[in-house]
C-alpha cells in the first residue's frame, strides 16, 4: 500500500549521528533486499567478485553448478577472509590461516591435518558449509541478496519499480553488461544523501550543475531544432513513488513527435525497442531526456542523453548503476557500474562511454557538483545545535496526480521539480528505523 503524500521532517542528526548509523546497519541493512552485482560479471563457472552487504563483505560467485550463489567472506574456522581479489576464477576458496577450503558451492571439502587436530574421527564437514544470505534472486541481470528469512520475494519488494525497470533495463534484444571492472571510490558523506538526491530530485539541476548548461553538456534548443520540427518552451516530466521506498524520475525532451524518437541510440536499435516494450513503456523511453532512481535502501540508477559528445551531431545515451556502502555516519563507500546493451555498434559504445565520464561518470562534471553538496550536508549535521534542527521536505505537495488512464503503475505526479519521492524515500526509512526519527 502507497501512503498518501505528505510533507516529511528528518532531523539532520540522521545524517551524522554513529547511534543512528548502528540502528540503520542493524534495521535497514539486514532487512532489505541489497543490489550486488550484474550477472554479466560472472558469466562463468568459478567467476566471482567480492561485494558488501551493508558492512559485510560478500563473494558473489557463479558456482560450479550454474547457480549464482552469495556467502559471506569469511571462514567458518577462525574467521580469516577466504577471498581478497576483487574478482576472479576459482573452483574452491582456501583459507590462507589454517588451509581449510571450499568449493565454490559454499561446501567445506577440506580440512588440513584432520586426525591431529580432531581426532580419528575427524570433523563433520557438512556442518561446516559458508555462512549464506537468507535468499539470492536476479532480476533483469541484477543480483539481489537480503539476510531476512522472511523477506518478501524479489519482484514484490520491488513493486511498480520493476515495470520501470523493463523499460530502461529490457528494451534490447541482448540484454545488458558491465562495461569494465567497476570503480570504486570513498566519499566523506552519508551513504543516504546521493539515494535521495537521485531518487527524483530535479529542483538541484539547474542551480547545481549550472557550469554545465554554460559549457552545453545539455541540449540546447539549435540541438532539438535538429532532431524534430517542434520544439516546445519547456521540459516536461514525471515523478514516481513506486511503495516501498523505491523511486523514479522521467523527464522528456521539449518537443513534440508523432512517432517514437529513441535519440541517443543507433536507430538501428529502435525497432526492438517497439517490440519489447509495452505502449506505456515505450512514453517513458521516446524522446527521454533523463531518467533517474533509487532501489531502498542503497542503489541508484540514470539513463542519460547527451549532445554533441565528440562533435556535432554526434549524441549518446548511456545507463549508469551506483550502490552505496555504509563505512560510518560520514563516509560511504561507492561502486560505479557502466552498462551497455551486448553487442551494440563499437562506435556508438565509445561514445556512451565518453559522454558517461564526462558527466555522470565518477570524475564526470556532474559527480562532482553533486558530491560537494553531499560532503556539506554530512558535514553540517554533526553539531551540536545543528544535529537536532529538522530538513523538511515540501517541494511539490500541489503537484497534480498523472492520470490514470496513463497506465504508468505507482503514484505518478506530472511535475519533475518536487520533493515527492525525497519523501518517499524517507517514510521507508522511518518505517525500518522506527517513527520517532521523523517529526512530521
Amino acid at each position: 500500500m502507497i501512503e498518501a503524500d505528505r510533507p516529511v521532517s528528518v532531523l539532520r542528526r540522521t545524517w551524522g549521528d554513529e547511534e543512528v548509523f548502528a540502528r540503520e546497519l542493524e534495521r535497514v541493512f539486514k532487512h532489505s533486499w541489497q543490489f550486488l552485482a550484474h550477472d554479466s560479471e560472472i558469466p562463468e563457472p568459478g567467476d566471482y567478485v567480492q561485494r558488501r552487504m551493508g558492512r559485510d563483505r560478500v563473494i558473489v560467485v557463479h558456482s560450479e553448478d550454474g547457480v549464482n550463489r552469495v556467502f559471506l567472506n569469511t571462514c567458518r574456522h577462525r574467521g580469516v577472509p577466504l577471498c581478497r581479489a576483487d574478482e576472479g576464477n576459482t573452483s574452491h576458496f582456501r583459507c590462507s590461516y589454517h588451509g581449510w577450503t571450499y568449493a565454490n558451492t559454499g561446501v567445506l571439502r577440506g580440512v588440513t591435518y584432520q586426525p591431529d587436530v580432531y581426532g580419528p574421527g575427524g570433523i563433520d564437514k557438512s556442518e561446516l558449509e559458508l555462512f549464506a544470505p537468507a535468499h539470492v534472486d536476479t532480476f533483469l541481470g541484477m543480483i539481489f541478496a537480503t539476510w531476512d528469512q522472511d523477506a518478501v520475494p524479489l519482484r514484490e519488494y520491488l513493486g511498480d519499480l520493476t515495470w520501470y525497470l523493463e523499460a530502461i533495463m529490457g528494451k534490447f534484444d541482448d540484454g545488458l553488461e558491465v562495461v569494465g571492472t567497476p570503480v570504486r571510490n570513498i566519499v566523506k558523506a552519508n551513504w543516504k544523501t546521493e539515494g535521495e538526491n537521485l531518487s527524483g530530485d530535479g529542483y538541484h539541476t539547474m542551480v547545481t550543475h549550472a557550469t554545465a548548461v554554460e559549457l552545453g553538456l545539455f541540449a540546447t534548443p539549435k540541438d532539438l531544432e535538429k532532431l524534430t520540427d517542434v520544439v516546445t518552451p519547456r521540459f516536461t516530466g514525471r515523478t514516481v513513488d513506486c511503495g516501498n521506498g523505491h523511486t523514479i524520475r522521467v523527464q522528456r525532451l521539449p518537443v513534440e513527435i508523432e512517432s517514437n524518437q529513441y535519440w541517443g541510440y543507433p536507430e538501428d536499435m529502435w525497432e526492438q525497442f517497439d517490440r519489447n516494450l509495452s505502449p506505456g513503456q515505450q512514453q517513458v523511453m521516446s524522446a527521454l531526456s533523463v531518467c533517474h532512481g533509487s532501489v531502498f535502501p542503497n542503489m541508484s540508477f540514470i539513463e542519460n542523453f547527451k549532445t554533441n559528445v565528440d562533435g556535432p551531431g554526434l549524441h549518446a545515451r548511456y545507463f549508469r548503476i551506483t550502490v552505496r556502502y555504509p563505512i560510518s555516519a560520514t563516509h560511504c563507500e561507492q561502486l560505479w557500474f557502466l552498462l551497455q546493451p551486448r553487442n551494440a555498434d563499437p562506435q556508438w559504445r565509445r561514445l556512451s562511454a565518453q559522454a558517461y565520464l564526462r558527466t555522470n561518470g565518477p570524475s564526470g562534471m556532474f559527480e562532482i557538483d553533486d558530491t560537494e553538496n553531499f560532503v556539506g550536508i554530512s558535514e553540517a549535521s554533526v553539531g551540536e545545535i545543528a544535529r537536532d534542527k529538522p530538513i523538511t521536505y515540501l517541494g511539490g505537495l500541489q503537484n497534480p496526480k498523472t492520470p490514470s488512464e496513463v497506465g504508468w503503475p505507482g503514484d505518478a505526479v506530472d511535475g519533475d521539480k518536487t520533493e515527492k519521492t525525497l519523501r518517499a524515500f524517507h517514510r521507508q526509512w522511518a518505517v525500518m528505523m522506527g517513527e520517532n526519527e521523523v517529526v512530521s
